[in-house]
Parts: C-alpha cells; sequence; structure tokens
C-alpha cells in the first residue's frame, strides 16, 4: 500500500535545505557583490527557487495527493515561464506582489527558462521524500515554511519608489556602475534586447571606430540579452571589453537593430543616472520619433547596425575565393625519401604524390610551386613556425606552419600563419641575407567578412634590398623571383583580420594571414 504524501516533509531534505540556503546567499550577498557574474547569479536563483517553490506550496495548501503534487510542480513552472516570456503577465504578477509586504519587479528575460528542469530535480529527488517516514518536527518544518516564503518573495529586486521631487531632482538621483545608460523616455515599458560582441572576438579600436556599421559584421555578436525597461529609467550598459572599445546591438518591438559603439577611453565607467529626468551627457535615449517610431539618438555612439547582406566588394579589393588557399594532406608521410610514382594535378591546384610503397599524399599550391614529377626521390617535414623576428607579422609573435619537400633538383617550402615563407627557413646552402619584407593595408580597400563575420582587408607586401632588384609590391595572386638562388616566392593570400572571431580557424588569433610558398632550385 502506498505512503500517503506529506509536503512538510520535503523541507527537511538536504536538497530542498541547500536551495533555499542558496536562494538566500545569492540573493543577499552574490548579487551586485562582483564576486560572479551577473547572468550567473540571475541564473542560480532561478534554479534555487524552482527547487524551493513547488514544495513550499504544497505545503502551504496541504496538498496529500501525487495528482495535486503535479499540479503545485506544473502551476510553479506556468507561472514562471509566463512572467519570464510575457510583459503583461509580468506585470499582472507585479500588481498582485504589490497587494503584499513584498511587492515584485520582474525582468522578462526568455533565457531564464533554462532553469526550468530544475522543477523535474525537485518532483524526483523531492516526491519520495514526502512519503518517507519522518519523524514530526513541526518547530523546524514551519521555520522552514517561513524562511522559504520570505527567500522566494526576495528573490525579484523589490520596486525602487520613484524620486520624490521633480526634473532638478532634490533628492538623490539614482546612479549604476557603467560606461553609458539606455534611457527610456517614452511613457510605456520596451522590452530591449542588447547582443554584446562575443567573447571569441578581437578588434582593432581604429579600425571598428573609423567606420563600425561596416566594419562590424552581425556574426560577431553574441546572443541577446532582454531587458524590461520601464519609463523613466535607464540601463546601464558596461565597459565589457578589453582592447578599449565596446559595441552593442539593440532592438526592441517597433524599433530596427541599431549599433552603439565607443572608445572606453571616450566614456570610462563611473556612476551613471538610471534616471532619464537627469541627464548627464552620458545617457542615450530610446524615445518616439516625429512619427511616433520608436528610434535611439541622438548620441555619438549611436550607428546604423550592420548590413544583413554583404555589400559589393570594390574593384581590386577582394580576398581571394576562400578555396584558394595552401593545404596538405595529414598524416603526413614523414621522413624519406621516398620515390615518387606519378604527379596528378587537377584544376584547382590541388596534386596528388603518388609514392611507392607509401599512401599517396595531397598538396595544394599553385600549379608552378610543384616541380615534382615522376621519378624524383623527395623527404617530407612538417613544422610550427615559433620564435623569430618577422616585419610582416605586425609586431605580434609569429605563428605558423610549413611543409618542406625536398628532391635532388628542388626546395619546395609551404608556410600557412602570420609570416612569409623565406629561404632562411629551407636550410639552404647559400649565405642567408634576407630583404627587407612589410606589409600594408591596401589602398583604397576598406575590407569584406569572411562567413564567421572577421573583417579581411587585403594586404599589399612589399620587398627592397637583399635579392630584390627593386622595391616590389606583392598582393595575392601574384610571384617574386629572386636573385642569388634565393627561389621563386608565390602569393597565394595575404589579408589583414583587424576584427576576427578567435574561434573561427585558420590562425585567427594574429591580425595578418599569409600563405605563400617558396621553390628553391638546388645549387650547383
Amino acid at each position: 500500500m502506498e505512503r500517503p504524501f506529506a509536503a512538510r516533509r520535503a523541507l527537511l531534505h538536504p536538497l530542498w535545505l541547500g536551495s533555499l540556503a542558496l536562494l538566500a546567499l545569492n540573493d543577499h550577498v552574490l548579487k551586485g557583490a562582483g564576486i560572479l557574474p551577473g547572468a550567473l547569479t540571475g541564473k542560480l536563483s532561478d534554479f534555487a527557487g524552482l527547487v524551493v517553490a513547488p514544495a513550499l506550496l504544497a505545503t502551504l495548501l496541504r496538498l496529500g495527493s501525487r495528482r495535486s503534487l503535479f499540479f503545485a510542480h506544473l502551476a510553479t513552472g506556468a507561472v514562471f515561464a509566463a512572467i519570464k516570456l510575457s510583459p503583461a503577465a509580468a506585470r499582472g504578477f507585479e500588481a498582485l506582489a504589490a497587494l503584499t509586504p513584498f511587492p515584485w519587479q520582474i525582468t522578462v528575460d526568455p533565457t531564464d527558462l533554462m532553469a526550468l528542469p530544475a522543477l523535474a530535480l525537485a518532483w524526483r529527488v523531492l516526491l519520495p521524500a514526502m512519503q518517507r517516514p519522518l519523524p514530526e518536527r513541526p518547530l523546524v518544518q514551519r521555520t522552514a515554511v517561513v524562511f522559504g516564503s520570505l527567500a522566494c518573495a526576495a528573490t525579484s529586486e523589490p520596486v525602487e519608489p520613484p524620486p520624490e521631487c521633480g526634473p532638478d531632482f532634490c533628492g538623490v538621483t539614482p546612479t549604476e556602475s557603467g560606461a553609458l545608460s539606455l534611457g527610456n523616455t517614452t511613457s510605456d515599458e520596451r522590452l530591449v534586447r542588447l547582443r554584446p560582441l562575443k567573447d571569441s572576438v578581437q578588434v582593432d579600436c581604429d579600425t571598428l571606430l573609423a567606420n563600425p556599421e561596416s566594419a562590424l559584421s552581425r556574426e560577431l555578436f553574441a546572443p541577446a540579452e532582454a531587458w524590461l525597461l520601464q519609463p523613466g529609467r535607464g540601463l546601464p550598459l558596461q565597459n565589457n571589453d578589453v582592447a578599449g572599445c565596446v559595441a552593442y546591438l539593440i532592438d526592441a518591438d517597433g524599433l530596427s537593430p541599431t549599433l552603439l559603439a565607443w572608445s572606453s577611453a571616450t566614456f570610462p565607467t563611473q556612476f551613471v543616472s538610471t534616471s532619464t529626468d537627469a541627464p548627464d551627457g552620458r545617457m542615450v535615449p530610446l524615445s518616439l520619433d516625429s512619427n511616433g517610431k520608436l528610434s535611439i539618438g541622438p548620441h555619438a555612439v549611436v550607428f546604423k547596425a550592420p548590413a544583413l547582406e554583404e555589400p559589393p566588394v570594390a574593384p581590386g579589393c577582394g580576398s581571394p575565393d576562400e578555396t584558394v588557399g595552401i593545404e596538405w594532406s595529414t598524416p603526413l608521410p614523414l621522413g624519406g625519401p621516398w620515390l615518387v610514382e606519378s604527379v596528378i594535378s587537377s584544376p584547382d591546384d590541388c596534386h596528388a604524390l603518388v609514392l611507392q610503397n607509401k599512401s599517396t599524399m595531397y598538396v595544394c599550391v599553385p600549379g608552378a610551386a610543384m616541380p615534382f614529377k615522376a621519378g624524383d626521390s623527395i623527404k617530407i617535414n612538417e613544422t610550427e613556425i615559433v620564435g623569430g623576428s618577422y616585419g610582416e607579422s605586425n609586431g605580434e609573435a609569429p605563428e605558423g606552419k610549413a611543409l618542406f619537400i625536398r628532391s635532388e633538383t628542388h626546395t619546395v617550402l609551404a608556410v600557412r600563419g602570420n609570416v612569409l615563407a623565406r629561404y632562411e627557413m629551407t636550410g639552404g646552402n647559400a649565405p642567408v641575407s634576407e630583404p627587407t619584407v612589410e606589409s600594408d593595408l591596401a589602398e583604397g580597400c576598406g575590407g569584406a567578412h569572411d562567413e564567421c563575420g572577421s573583417l579581411l582587408v587585403p594586404l599589399e607586401v612589399s620587398y627592397l634590398g637583399d635579392h630584390v632588384p627593386s622595391i616590389t609590391f606583392l598582393r595575392a595572386g601574384s610571384s617574386l623571383s629572386l636573385t642569388d638562388g634565393y627561389g621563386t616566392l608565390h602569393l597565394v593570400r595575404a589579408e589583414a583580420m583587424p576584427i576576427r572571431d578567435t574561434d573561427c580557424p585558420p590562425f585567427a588569433r594574429s591580425s595578418r594571414h599569409y600563405e605563400s610558398v617558396l621553390v628553391v632550385p638546388a645549387g650547383p
């Protein structure tokens, strides 16, 4: 026979007590203390509250059947989902709470729904506890009910009364830490969505701030954070960058996506007003224009949002197609010598080197950079490029990969990374005295975005000095014949990435990317 349920027994379970303690600690200590990120403390209260609330509700209503307990969990989840998805439901719940000693202010945020699995945890763990025979401890259980009710009532931020004085604020103006604030100057509450740049995005501030609309792509922004902004209130916008500049993509119902971008040197973090009645020059107004349409600005940090589709690239300013580049198969048949039985080349400049008694090796380099033929004996090696000083790396630490293929007649060096292939890497016999190599952005080219949203700007590479008859400028797709047996350089790709998503390969940690091949003939 199934034992009867008693919801009050769950209030003595370690899971319920631990969740209650976490809820109280998070709301009264961790929130706003800077110990944990604000996004995390907000979600902790949701998870802990959804464990505490159903058993507490069932205890207060004296529910005692599996069916009624199920509906207590279901009702908790339904109310939670409603107030997190619907501003109308949130305002209705706030109106009911205002009749109690614990008025609430609810932030409508659909991302809080990720806490709903906590209800399943509470059902699975606490329901059996409600059947477990335990000694009655009425005082302890009543104390748990009281503290649980107080903790749940304090989960949301209390409503702050409006300032008692007029536009000049004879009282204390509400402020919070931030660089700027987004102020709702309309007469209605507004649900706004903010998308900061992804944590993986690195930017050159001069490039970003010179033309934010063109420099950025929508793919570079993180998922939206939703905020319900009351009339007359401001939402602090943070300097959450490490590179000296900040960007947010903002939209709202009735508002087209709008870009905010600024330098943290121009707008450093300080205490900014969160009331539109006390503008301090750091409030970006959200208002209605002359046609009654919601808009942002005017303010120096307001720009048009990046286009949904990539605009046409200026003539001569496009990067090579994504399929153009240097590549080789892995794992490589390292070592050697290996006898080449045949070389099969395809129109896309990829070559199959069929090796005797070894797996076929594939390498993609320009046709002019593939000197090997059937009957050649070759040695193969691969290495990482680290250390050294290279003018074309833009002052960044060298990084990249190099492939060496050697025969009796030629050495082929293929390099991908933020440096170019050069004779000194081949270990050749000639005295090493490299020419001066520098690179700069191609004049008149604003760049274009790749599929990850990174901004690619073509580079122009200059060679001057040793083994170069005169100063020579190269772009992707061109070649340079060096004198004194230093070989022929084939420049396959050369582009700067001043704004890049470092989660997207290749070599996105660097602001320069090259793919080049040096073919050096064997000496006499």
